[in-house]
């Protein structure tokens, strides 16, 4: 990356020319930009420049050249060296300028009113601080889900800040959730892009044909490729052929209800099945509403589609809802998540996909869950299935109550 170009908020800044894929993620106007991408993409150096800004954005500025504050955290303090040896570099020209700041220790440069602050992401806690601008999450499919949940989200609260996620992938964890979140057409404000290490033209061709010889089969989908990898104790498999269908609007037939409920942190998500043709034809998903709203939406589509039956996780927060719906006429049966009842409900949903019994929606959020969905083996040898630490299953547990009530009539069902 030998050429240069001049930033016109100071000529005597230098900066590497990027690359046409580099150029699109940082003129983009989304507000939280998630970048899936293989290493020696040039995230590093892509993710330092977008820090130090300029005019060069076509009004899409992001950093210091633009008086913005920026906090850069990555996961090692050697991967934080990196970014502060390259934007220390381009900045050397104005080492003398009477508004320039540089503290070596804390790693805080500041021009005017500009400042970036470059920081070892390991321990959430140790990001906390005032507001910024922009928030970059270096290589964040390594970091805690807390670094961005409860430390990075709050600090853009005051200024409307805008945060950058970029990481190659770690298996199916929290970063592939927020790549899945981000391409969720509902999510407006968000952008994902995915790029392997092949889309860098600065790299040699022979230098990547080598990786092919040098890397195991699976280090090359992950590192190279930047796939996200089944995890170890993945559930379900064969999604991307059983997900192939669009929502459809109400038609006459049997329909069948999931529900799983939430408020604040999850989502409670309503799951409608054909029980005839076992497909899904269309679901719900909302949060932070009140549960007479909840119940409402719940009404609107039982008056479209009119389902033979609704299950309804009952837990905690499930029991007054059911009454309610109950007490309205609308058939709905309660099911109680317990150790012992769970591993059958999505055992009986995995079988499904691997028959090719069941055909959902093609949903980048329903997939990703799905995906990400995890087996564990406790102590006392039962499976345990969940979503990942710092992800969510609410639309997996809606599919697979939904898929209880197409499979099982009704007299058998333990949860009558």
């Amino acid at each position: 990356m030998s050429n240069v170009i001049a930033t016109m908020s100071d000529p005597r800044v230098v900066m590497p020319t990027p690359h046409l894929l580099q150029r699109e993620i940082a003129l983009s106007s989304a507000k939280r930009k998630v970048v899936c991408a293989g290493r020696r993409f040039g995230k590093t150096i892509m993710a330092a420049r977008m820090a130090v800004g300029g005019d060069e954005y076509n009004g899409f500025t992001h950093g210091l050249l633009d008086s913005k504050r920026v906090l850069i955290s990555s996961t090692s303090q050697d991967q934080s060296d990196i970014f502060w040896d390259y934007i220390t570099d381009w900045l050397v020209p104005l080492f003398n300028h009477p508004a320039f700041y540089k503290n070596e220790v804390k790693r805080i440069v500041r021009v005017g009113q500009g400042e970036i602050h470059v920081k070892t992401g390991h321990n959430p806690d140790a990001l906390r601080g005032g507001g910024v601008d922009l928030l970059i999450l270096d290589e964040c499919a390594y970091l805690d889900a807390n670094a961005w949940a409860k430390v990075g989200a709050p600090m853009l609260a005051d200024t409307d800040g805008d945060a950058v996620f970029i990481s190659t992938p770690k298996r199916r964890n929290w970063f592939f959730e927020l790549f899945t979140h981000a391409q969720a057409p509902e999510n407006t404000g968000w952008q994902a892009w995915h790029a392997t290490t092949l889309q860098n033209p600065f790299l040699k061709p022979e230098a990547l044909q080598r990786l092919m010889q040098d890397m195991t089969r699976e280090d090359y989908q992950q590192e190279i490729l930047a796939e996200f990898l089944e995890g170890q104790g993945a559930v379900f498999r064969h999604i991307d052929e059983c997900a192939t269908l669009q929502p459809k609007a109400p038609y006459p037939g049997q329909f069948v209800f999931g529900v799983d409920w939430a408020m604040t942190n999850d989502s409670t998500v309503i799951i409608v099945l054909d029980k005839q043709t076992r497909q899904m034809v269309v679901y719900d998903r909302f949060n932070g509403i009140d549960w007479a709203l909840q119940r409402g939406r719940l009404m609107t589509l039982y008056q479209q589609w009119r389902p033979e039956v609704i299950i309804a996780e009952e837990n905690s927060i499930g029991s007054p809802n059911i009454e309610a719906l109950q007490r309205e006429g609308l058939p709905v049966k309660p099911f109680m998540t317990t150790a012992a009842s769970k591993p059958p409900l999505i055992e009986s949903l995995v079988l499904a996909f691997e028959r090719g019994e069941i055909v959902i929606l093609n949903d980048t959020v329903l997939k990703g869950e799905l995906m990400a969905f995890e087996r564990k083996v406790g102590a006392t040898g039962r499976s345990q299935y969940s979503a990942p630490e710092g992800m969510h299953d609410d639309m997996v547990i809606a599919l697979a109550l939904a898929w209880s009530a197409c499979t099982a009539p009704v007299f058998q069902m333990e949860w009558i």
